[in-house]
């Protein structure tokens, strides 16, 4: 559905004045027609922007509203009721098939602006300015600020924030997170010693930045915290980065669990990093509830069983 605001005046005097020889120009040469008459012209208010235009009359009822194209390889050819019409109107945009020259408006509107009457800038879309010179509009205006879910022909491609950010997301690569261990994935440990864990990566990415054309979005990726799992259920810390030190001796760990392993033999400790994905757009549209991503890295450490050394005492003679 199209949606359109009544702007009038967005070009100078000149631009108007150039826009209305080029386009009486091609108006005003006479339509034969089964009456054998018929001519176009108008005038243009050089202070305004507003042009008063009267078309010739169709060959045929059958004509349509409008039209373009090619001829045979060479240049496109342009119409509006049967009339011929310039495909580039310069300082309007290109020629949309129907009744309007169109551009896009650069910089976007944001997403607050009434132009976009409740359409989401996220969703697709963009805001174009419409030169519409054969149908008008309130009190004779014909310049409008009209949203368009899909580009006018001899527009590019106007891709969302939203489908920006999608497309950003597909290539992202979320890292996993380097961790150590004491005692350390190299070593072994013994069983009811307590386990220390921590994070030795950076726990942060740079900011990402993305860009379709006028629209430019800006992707932020936060660490919110990190599961550890050693195989009896997950926990979390609020200290990821303090490493074992030698002093630390048999003190509880800052992040780890002070009863240590129960039984001896290999066990698999998870650590998962959940991220929070978000980006903000230039023009007004941000994703601020963070998207959830995750990734996962596994040490191994395996744990002894401490023996008991038992000494018979000798007798004394």
């Amino acid at each position: 559905m199209l949606t359109r605001q009544l702007i009038s005046g967005r070009a100078g005097a000149a631009t108007v004045t150039a826009a209305c020889a080029l386009l009486f120009g091609v108006l005003a040469a006479p339509s034969a027609s089964a009456s054998g008459g018929g001519g176009g012209g108008g005038s243009c208010d050089p202070v305004t922007g507003v042009c008063t235009i009267s078309a010739s009359t169709p060959p045929s009822s059958g004509s349509g509203g409008g039209g373009g194209g090619g001829n045979k390889g060479g240049k496109p050819v342009c119409s509006y009721q049967g009339n011929p019409v310039s495909c580039m109107l310069p300082g309007y945009g290109d020629w949309d098939g129907v009744a309007c020259y169109d551009s896009l408006d650069d910089p976007q509107p944001p997403a607050s602006a009434t132009v976009w009457y409740g359409h989401n800038p996220a969703d697709g879309g963009a805001i174009y300015w419409e030169y519409c010179p054969y149908t008008g509009g309130a009190a004779g205006q014909e310049y409008y600020l009209a949203y368009l879910p899909t580009p006018p022909p001899g527009q590019p491609a106007q891709e969302s924030p939203g489908q920006i950010a999608a497309d950003m997301l597909k290539t992202l690569k979320i890292p996993a997170l380097t961790i150590d261990s004491a005692p350390s994935a190299q070593g072994r440990g013994l069983v009811g010693l307590p386990v220390w864990l921590w994070a030795t990566s950076k726990l942060s990415m740079p900011d990402l930045y993305g860009r379709a054309g006028n629209v430019k979005v800006t992707m932020k990726v936060s660490l919110g915290h990190i599961t550890w799992n050693t195989g009896g259920g997950d926990f979390s810390c609020n200290n990821v980065t303090t490493a074992y030190q030698a002093r630390d001796g048999l003190e509880a760990p800052v992040c780890g669990f002070a009863s240590g392993f129960a039984t001896s033999g290999r066990h698999t400790v998870t650590a998962t990093a959940h991220w929070g994905v978000t980006w903000q757009s230039n023009i007004g549209i941000s994703q601020p509830v963070p998207i959830p991503m995750t990734a996962a890295t596994q040490i191994t450490l395996t744990i002894d069983q401490a023996q008991a050394l038992n000494v018979t005492p000798q007798e004394t003679p």
